[in-house]
């Protein structure tokens, strides 16, 4: 059994790619209520200033 690198607790198989959080792996849990979510935000985030940085230019 792998231990997810956000929660800590210990999940089967092979996990998913925790980043942009840490460099780890994380259980389903976090990757559905933490690194997806922060997924989103950071690519709407960087949307937004692309779209300002082109107005604004």
């Amino acid at each position: 059994m792998e231990k997810c690198s956000i929660c800590g607790k210990h999940y089967e198989g092979y996990g998913n790619n925790a980043q942009p959080v840490n460099n780890g792996r994380c259980c389903d849990e976090c990757n559905r209520t933490v690194v997806i979510p922060r997924r989103i935000t950071e690519s709407v985030m960087l949307k937004e200033e692309q779209i300002h940085g082109e107005t604004f230019k």
